[in-house]
């Protein structure tokens, strides 16, 4: 008998906690980000919160060989190369969001997608690790060859099973090619202007969102299969602002090394005079202590959080806004703690 694998587990083990007690899983998913009364939260919340990390136990084991076993036909394993292992921690901000696609799929009846739930993760597995490998070597003055090839492999596989997975409809090849070029569009405009400028704007901090789309594909080819396809461009504009959130909060965290190969991402944006002229470590420090800075970027980031919700609001889409009120709550405590912005 062949042994059960932790993508097949994944879906029935939210499921079961979700159902048990819909609120209390609600509250285990916000309770890390919470910064008040978290010590009594984690206590009567702890069940819940013990059995959702169980149901992650096993996830990334189970990527890394499906990787494996991809690559090991090419001669070599992927998993060891430091352009698969810098976006690593990607699939940890996969797998709640797939977590909250099982609620969505199974609130919204899309019983035989939740029974392909499996399919749908070793998809996203070729889908992120692509994107990432790919990214990785854009950012490198020196590029690989090979990496830059198996890229493009993995994300030709990942879009043949998305399409196994949904359904090969005019609809979902639309919206691959749109993930597709909006990341491409992306990189192009940011590789362009490389040490030169930012491909950004401050005042359009949703453009941020456009190249962590793919990490959202499943909930955009479900539209079809809800017979909400219509919709599509509603929920687009909804993945690309509340993504934008979670895109800049990467920024942040890896301001140092995107100045170190001149990529003058969004939360760099008012230190034009200075990017030629401050040593990397110096010119993120700055920015990290200009508290002026951090609460212009972060007022950005909540203007994105609540037209979302907005959005989600004429949709009537309360379990995809439930999704949004946790990246507000990973928002809220990534500036506090992590860039010490003072409370209101």
């Amino acid at each position: 008998m062949m042994k059960t694998t932790a993508f097949e587990k994944f879906a029935p083990a939210i499921l079961q906690v979700y159902n048990r007690d819909k609120e209390a899983f609600w509250q285990a998913v916000m309770v890390p980000y919470l910064s008040k009364n978290k010590l009594s939260s984690m206590i009567k919340y702890r069940k819940t919160g013990s059995e959702l990390i169980e149901a992650f136990s096993g996830l990334d084991e189970n990527a890394q060989q499906i990787l494996r076993d991809f690559s090991t036909r090419l001669g070599f394993d992927i998993t060891t190369w430091k352009s698969y292992q810098k976006k690593a921690e990607y699939f940890k901000d996969a797998y709640p969001i797939f977590s909250f696609l099982v609620i969505w799929m199974h609130e919204e009846k899309m019983n035989n997608l939740l029974e392909r739930f499996s399919d749908i993760l070793r998809a996203a597995v070729y889908g992120i690790a692509g994107y990432g490998i790919m990214d990785v070597n854009m950012d490198e003055k020196v590029s690989s060859p090979v990496e830059v090839l198996v890229s493009q492999a993995l994300i030709a596989e990942y879009e043949y099973q998305m399409l196994d997975v949904f359904g090969i409809c005019p609809t979902n090849v639309k919206i691959l090619h749109r993930i597709r070029s909006l990341f491409l569009n992306a990189e192009i405009r940011e590789k362009s202007v490389r040490s030169k400028d930012s491909p950004y704007s401050f005042e359009k901090p949703e453009e941020c969102g456009y190249k962590a789309a793919h990490l959202l594909t499943p909930f955009m080819l479900s539209l079809e299969s809800k017979g909400k396809a219509d919709l599509m461009e509603d929920y687009l504009e909804v993945f690309f602002l509340f993504g934008a959130v979670i895109q800049i909060i990467d920024d942040w965290k890896d301001l140092e090394e995107d100045l170190s190969v001149g990529h003058y991402s969004y939360v760099s944006l008012g230190y034009e005079r200075l990017w030629q002229t401050k040593k990397p470590g110096e010119l993120a420090g700055l920015i990290h202590n200009d508290k002026t800075h951090v609460r212009e970027v972060y007022d950005q980031c909540k203007h994105l959080i609540v037209k979302s919700q907005s959005i989600l609001s004429k949709l009537h889409d309360f379990y995809l806004s439930r999704i949004v009120d946790v990246v507000d709550l990973r928002l809220d405590s990534f500036f506090r703690k992590e860039l010490r912005m003072p409370d209101d």
